[in-house]
């Protein structure tokens, strides 16, 4: 190609002025959006554009993939077998006893408290456990061992547009008190509620919880010989919601 006489400058420098702005900017942020794509900086410095739809969670897919337009999140607890579509019905029955497909199944699913949202500043999320059978929610019970929770203290949730992460500072069995369920409360009589979380740990996890936190309470039945003899006994792994860098 043959350039004419002094466009060869002007043409290096309006490039050269460009490639400047985008390591500027780039240094300022190693992610952005820019329209449908997010333009993400590599390790190795190159730039990856991603779909915008691609980094959000996998709501649909999950609908998609059970037919089930009932899937309103996913949650997950890296290391364990809990990485599962969240369901909501409008009461909180029919999942106990069905799958993620709507078809009856004894062990049922994971599900959201049907009188609230995953935005919520409290998310109540059940499941069932089994002695006889693997199911998700049996991971919980490993909650007993210190160590256990030490490799594994956060939880990620997943709505359609967003991805939370919660640090767990409780776990515990309740036998009688079941107020937790309460959603209805005034924040004097939260606060307390989440004070109460926090000393009824079966071991101290070293968390703060301050004042109006926004919590997950993820609860199944406890399998553990030390309550076979109560009704109920309901094993709960509260966590509190934190920030990106935690």
């Amino acid at each position: 190609m043959v350039y004419k006489k002094g466009k060869k400058p002007i043409l290096l420098l309006i490039l050269f002025s460009v490639l400047m702005f985008l390591g500027v900017f780039i240094s300022f942020k190693n992610e952005y959006y820019t329209g449908s794509h997010l333009m993400v900086l590599a390790n190795d410095d190159t730039v990856v554009l991603l779909k915008k739809e691609d980094t959000i969670n996998k709501v649909q897919e999950l609908r998609d993939k059970y037919n089930n337009n009932d899937i309103v999140g996913n949650v997950k607890i890296d290391g364990t077998n809990i990485d599962e579509a969240v369901l909501k019905y409008k009461d909180n029955d029919y999942y106990l006893h069905h799958d993620n497909y709507g078809n009856y199944e004894i062990n049922g699913s994971i599900f959201l408290d049907h009188r609230i949202n995953l935005e919520d500043r409290k998310v109540l999320i059940f499941g069932h456990s089994s002695i006889y059978e693997d199911i998700p929610f049996n991971e919980l019970e490993k909650y007993y061992n210190y160590d256990f929770y030490k490799e594994h203290k956060y939880i990620t949730l997943s709505t359609e547009e967003e991805e939370y992460k919660y640090e767990i500072f409780s776990v515990y069995v309740e036998t009688y008190d079941f107020t937790y369920m309460n959603l209805k409360i005034d924040d004097d009589k939260y606060n307390s509620d989440l004070k109460k979380y926090k000393n009824n740990s079966i071991y101290d996890t070293g968390v703060k919880v301050l004042d109006n936190d926004e919590v997950i309470i993820l609860q199944t039945c406890s399998n553990d010989n030390k309550y076979k003899n109560y009704k109920k006994k309901f094993l709960l792994v509260i966590g509190k919601k934190i920030n990106e860098e935690g």
